[in-house]
């Protein structure tokens, strides 16, 4: 009975879950759309987006970072400044928010199919879940790796414990399985 009583505790907050990530992945995924097409609209809007930034920064001196905050950008984005092209680098930048955004929706797609095995199961050890905690860790741990090669590696490797701790109760599942 007490079992039982864990493994509907466990359903219950994975439904909950399911719920909140499918949410955000609905959010995540029309505020990709959006940021990529406003990318694309402020590049369609060059010249007049272009000869408007241009008055603005002969009077403020506007700068970079004001324009482009990722260091990963800058280069692109420096040398799109500098030859006035404004417009160009803050569009570039959007549609790389958007496909950053979408790449996260992609990853809570797979969180949410996470929970949603667990909601649906009668045990959280199936190898169902396994393989898409395995896919959702490896897109988490890439995508970490691009901004930190230290935070990846410990996301990788913490990852890597909690995959292998699974593996095995699956393991033990299959064999109490069998037993009954």
């Amino acid at each position: 009975m007490k079992r039982n009583l864990k493994i509907e505790r466990i359903q219950k907050s994975s439904r909950a879950a399911f719920i909140v990530t499918n949410v955000i992945k609905i959010l995540l995924i029309v505020c990709s759309g959006i940021s990529i097409v406003a990318g694309c609209m402020v590049i369609g809007f060059r010249s007049i987006i272009n000869s408007a930034l241009t008055k603005e920064s002969v009077i403020t001196d506007l700068l970079e970072e004001d324009i482009i905050p990722s260091l990963a950008l800058r280069n692109l984005g420096g040398s799109l400044i500098g030859n006035g092209q404004f417009a160009e680098a803050t569009g570039v930048y959007t549609i790389v928010l958007g496909i950053i955004l979408g790449c996260m929706a992609v990853v809570l797609h797979f969180v949410s199919k996470v929970f949603r095995d667990f909601m649906l199961s009668y045990s959280p050890f199936q190898t169902q879940i396994v393989k898409n905690l395995k896919i959702a860790f490896i897109l988490i741990t890439v995508f970490v790796l691009q901004s930190s090669l230290g935070y990846g590696l410990l996301i990788g490797l913490a990852s890597w414990c909690v995959i292998n701790i699974f593996e095995y109760g699956c393991e033990l599942q299959r064999q109490s399985d069998e037993t009954l």
